[in-house]
């Protein structure tokens, strides 16, 4: 519906960096616009920088049963790590500072990955699904592309259940690859305010501004923008003592379509080509941890 609009675009233009506008609407209107075919002044406004953050995308209830689920799920089952090979399964693993240098940026986080082709555990596929078929679309995608692939062929969705502990948790500029799904694609599980008290999500702007717009995120909305913009997640709650056995922090939901590891092409590449995030190289220390504020002479 939209992919002709989308090359047009993108063979015209320069792919966007940095933040623009943020547009804030409800699930049930923007969802209407994107199956009716209206979304083309969207997909422009995307093009440019612009996000939108859309309101009760998702029952708040989901979102809390959710972290639940998962933190109990974390609890009972040990850590492990797999590569998207035929057969992986759902695990989860702390990145801690020093294991992130074995990443392609800069984050300390807890998270826990579901595949599609195992035993959906917590039975959350056919709510997220109901979401990412229509962003899918949006992204001129088939509203089911990549849902029943498994790594054999190429590209496969995976879900990420992402705790971010207090002092620690953070997620350094960058940008995420856009080649399969041209949407970052996130849900809010937590509030500021409410179950942490600062940091959190945040977009960079033209002029190196950090724009944070945690305080207009509820649990239960969803934010989309161009893979390419500038973000990260900066540190909650620096005065309090991080514990990873416990549910507090920030926590949040990533729908994300990847180039799996089973594919290579005859030189022994992996194909699709493993396009992965990347940091923006631009240092801002006050969305890193352990930062000293900037002093003025």
């Amino acid at each position: 519906m939209y992919e002709q609009l989308w090359k047009e675009l993108e063979d015209t233009k320069e792919i966007p960096h940095r933040f623009n506008r943020l547009h804030i609407m409800p699930w049930y209107w923007i969802k209407a616009e994107i199956l009716n075919g209206m979304a083309h002044n969207i997909i422009n406004n995307l093009y440019k920088g612009d996000a939108y953050l859309i309101k009760d995308a998702f029952p708040r209830e989901f979102m809390t049963d959710l972290i639940s689920d998962v933190h109990d799920y974390c609890t009972i089952n040990e850590e492990s790590f797999h590569k998207m090979l035929e057969g992986t399964p759902d695990f989860h693993r702390r990145i801690t500072p020093e294991l992130s240098k074995k990443y392609s940026i800069g984050s300390c986080k807890h998270s826990c990955y579901f595949y599609h082709w195992n035993e959906d555990p917590f039975s959350i596929f056919p709510d997220i699904n109901a979401r990412w078929r229509v962003l899918k679309s949006l992204m001129g995608l088939q509203y089911n592309e990549y849902e029943d692939n498994t790594p054999k062929d190429g590209v496969v969705d995976r879900i990420q259940v992402v705790r971010y502990p207090p002092q620690i948790g953070y997620l350094e500029p960058h940008v995420d690859a856009h080649q399969h799904q041209r949407l970052i694609f996130s849900g809010y599980m937590s509030k500021r305010g409410v179950h942490y008290q600062d940091g959190g999500f945040y977009l960079i702007n033209g002029s190196d501004e950090v724009i944070n717009i945690e305080d207009q995120i509820d649990v239960g909305d969803i934010l989309f923008c161009y893979a390419s913009v500038y973000h990260g997640v900066a540190p909650c709650d620096l005065d309090v003592e991080p514990d990873w056995t416990k549910k507090d922090g920030r926590w949040f939901l990533s729908m994300y379509s990847n180039a799996s590891d089973e594919l290579v092409d005859h030189q022994g590449n992996p194909f699709p080509p493993r396009a992965t995030a990347a940091p923006t190289k631009l240092y801002i220390p006050e969305v890193l941890p352990h930062y000293e504020p900037k002093t003025t002479k």
